[in-house]
């Protein structure tokens, strides 16, 4: 009998003591009695339940909660200013990253009372003590996923544990080679990367993982500067991609792989001014996620494809001076932003990806003479990205573009005649920028209480 079944049976049952009639006075109070009993337990019972409910909730939002916090950490650049390419991990890192991040939070988090600091404690003691039984890797891996959230160099010290005690688990080399990238390590990051399309083994899942892989190679390259090497990479990586949709053309993951290719391939394309072989790369790109936005559209992360796409499709249109075909582009993906950041109105990074969309809408309406349109766009984009940087001061990359964002809209209202409303647009970029430059010129102070922070930990560990 479950937990409810047994609760309703028990009020029922001492509902009906309660109502027999005391006959005499010692049967009638020993029924009072049990029945006094039986509802005690019975709500006893219930209050368990709702305690046991509300605890399975907490953890619940715990867990989201820390996944959407590790999204956060991985869509930001490997370093200040970097580009959107050097950004968030490709297809399978991400999901193997947040089911760490879910390990953890369902045990050792739990065990720690929800405190981040007492759980990589706890984990720790777990992997210096003994009768480990083999998971001495899973715990490095949950103690990295706990340390991404804070540190990514703490945590690629321990994803590099986890792959060293399992030199055979591509996985874990992904996830090293990834952290690796993000801690400026490219070598390390380009060896790991070769050790996973070793292990990668064969059928579609092998297939998979060398794409995979070979995309992670070439951001490892790039980062290095060699960019034949990058593009020969990504190339090789499509040529994996290409063959999983050729054998399974509904396989929507390998769909999305092939379509991620093409954007990289795009990008090397692009940043070497080839800007033709760069539309044609991202026109196949913008193909394959109309498919997949079409086919469900529900999912966010398909549609938000499609508005990226549209996106660089509408940069590249604009450097070939194709204004006309840049702006459709561009309001394209416009749509598709908007309806997104209304969908979820919690993830800043929506709101960011709207006001990017209203600015450059904003250049080129300038661009076509059209001033007051381009200030209107600007203004909007403005109001999403002041929001949108509000809620993640520590995005520095996003403080710098909302900087340029005043100085652009400050210039053009100075150009207007509007000198007041100019001078508070470009007071507020100039604060920005001048609150960087302190950041900046306090960095060795900084560094040099960080190594501080790091020695009073190391001795808590040894």
């Amino acid at each position: 009998m479950g937990v409810a079944a047994l609760v309703d049976s028990l009020l029922a049952f001492g509902s009906s003591i309660a109502a027999m009639p005391a006959r005499v006075g010692l049967a009638g109070a020993a029924a009072t009695a049990v029945a006094a009993t039986v509802l005690l337990l019975a709500g006893m019972s219930l209050r368990r339940r709702k305690v046991t409910r509300a605890r399975a909730v907490r953890l619940e939002w715990r867990v989201h909660d820390l996944k959407e916090q590790l999204r956060t950490r991985l869509a930001e650049p490997r370093e200040p200013f970097a580009g959107p390419s050097a950004a968030a991990p490709t297809l399978g890192a991400s999901a193997a990253f947040e089911a760490d991040i879910e390990t953890a939070a369902r045990t050792v988090l739990k065990e720690a009372g929800g405190h981040r600091a007492r759980a990589k404690h706890l984990l720790r003691k777990k992997i210096g003590g003994s009768g480990l039984n083999g998971s001495e890797a899973a715990y490095w891996r949950q103690l990295g996923a706990l340390s991404l959230l804070d540190s990514t160099r703490d945590a690629a010290r321990a994803y590099a544990r986890a792959a060293d005690l399992a030199p055979d688990d591509a996985q874990a080399q992904m996830l090293a080679g990834v952290l690796y990238l993000r801690d400026g390590r490219v070598d390390a990051a380009e060896a790991a990367f070769r050790r996973q399309m070793e292990l990668a083994g064969t059928g579609d899942g092998g297939t998979a993982a060398r794409c995979r892989a070979g995309t992670m190679l070439g951001d490892a390259l790039a980062a290095k500067g060699d960019m034949d090497a990058a593009l020969a990479a990504y190339e090789a990586a499509r040529g994996e991609a290409e063959a999983l949709v050729q054998k399974d053309p509904a396989n929507a993951g390998g769909q999305r792989e092939l379509s991620l290719t093409h954007d990289r391939i795009g990008d090397r394309y692009l940043a070497a001014e080839r800007v033709d072989l760069a539309l044609a790369s991202y026109q196949q790109s913008l193909a394959i996620a109309k498919a997949l936005a079409a086919r469900d559209h529900a999912n966010s992360g398909y549609q938000r494809d499609l508005s990226v796409s549209h996106e660089r499709i509408g940069e590249v249109l604009e450097r070939k001076g194709d204004l006309d075909g840049a702006l459709a582009s561009y309001l394209e993906g416009l749509g598709i932003a908007k309806a997104l950041a209304r969908r979820d109105r919690d993830r800043p990074e929506l709101q960011w990806d709207l006001s990017v969309s209203l600015d450059r809408i904003g250049d080129v309406l300038f661009a076509k003479g059209k001033v007051g349109e381009a200030l209107l766009s600007y203004r909007q984009g403005l109001e999403m990205a002041e929001a949108a940087a509000e809620r993640a001061p520590g995005r520095t990359t996003w403080q710098r573009d909302l900087a340029a964002t005043y100085h652009k809209l400050g210039s053009l209202e100075a150009s207007s005649g509007n000198d007041a409303e100019a001078a508070e647009l470009l007071e507020r970029g100039r604060a920005i920028i001048a609150r960087l430059d302190r950041i900046a010129a306090h960095r060795e102070q900084w560094r040099s209480d960080l190594r501080k922070f790091d020695e009073a930990l190391q001795a808590l560990r040894t």
